[in-house]
């Protein structure tokens, strides 16, 4: 990390975003600097590593995750962007 960002925390985990949001963190920015890969700017703060994990620790979260992601790839496998081009 670059010295005078030494007070930031960065993350491309979409879901760890929503869950600092949700938990007060303060979002600086979004960089979008690869194409394909936001990647989301916090301040940080004393607690963020406790509070990450904790975000692994919630069960029903994960499976909220789990199942996102399998209605997300079912929805993008019957239905191609190729359709709207």
């Amino acid at each position: 990390m670059k010295k005078e960002e030494a007070n930031l925390y960065r993350t491309t985990n979409f879901h760890i975003a929503v869950w600092l949001m949700m938990n007060s963190a303060v979002l600086k920015d979004v960089d979008w600097t690869n194409k394909h890969r936001a990647e989301f700017i916090f301040e940080d703060f004393e607690n963020r590593e406790t509070l990450v994990n904790d975000f692994f620790k919630q069960e029903n979260l994960q499976d909220y995750i789990s199942s996102s992601q399998e209605l997300k790839a079912r929805m993008y496998a019957v239905h191609s962007p190729e359709v709207y081009d």
